[in-house]
């Protein structure tokens, strides 16, 4: 287990949970509770799965996002990379992914708060049309 994320960047993921639908913030709340337990590799899982549901889920102040703002938080160059990084620890692929060897845990804790910084980034993106 690694340090615990960084507490402003939890408590921003905190206070907006109640502007996402039912399945995003349940998901949401699981990951800010990985997230202050140092579970990095269910952080990263977790916060692609929020971005998808976000994306999709038919509730929630990013349902009525436009169109733009939709493409650009799916689209993102960080979106890519999460859904990439989530990839490399669900679906083994010849111990890629900073799950091998002494450099796992700084790699993996790297990797999750940036996987957090994503989620907001969207937050922002899809709730208040702000980059």
């Amino acid at each position: 287990m690694g340090m615990m994320a960084d507490l402003a960047l939890l408590k921003r993921l905190d206070a907006a949970q109640h502007h996402l639908g039912p399945h995003a913030r349940l998901l949401l709340v699981e990951m800010l509770a990985a997230a202050r337990q140092g579970l990095h590799a269910t952080v990263i899982i977790q916060a692609c799965a929020i971005l998808d549901v976000m994306l999709r889920e038919p509730g929630g102040r990013p349902f009525d996002a436009d169109g733009v703002d939709i493409s650009a938080a799916r689209d993102s160059r960080d979106a890519f990379w999460l859904r990439e990084r989530r990839n490399g620890i669900v679906h083994y692929e010849g111990g890629q992914g900073g799950l091998m060897g002494d450099q796992a845990d700084i790699s993996l804790t790297r990797d999750s708060d940036r996987a957090l910084k994503t989620v907001i980034e969207a937050i922002d993106l899809l709730v208040w049309g702000v980059d």
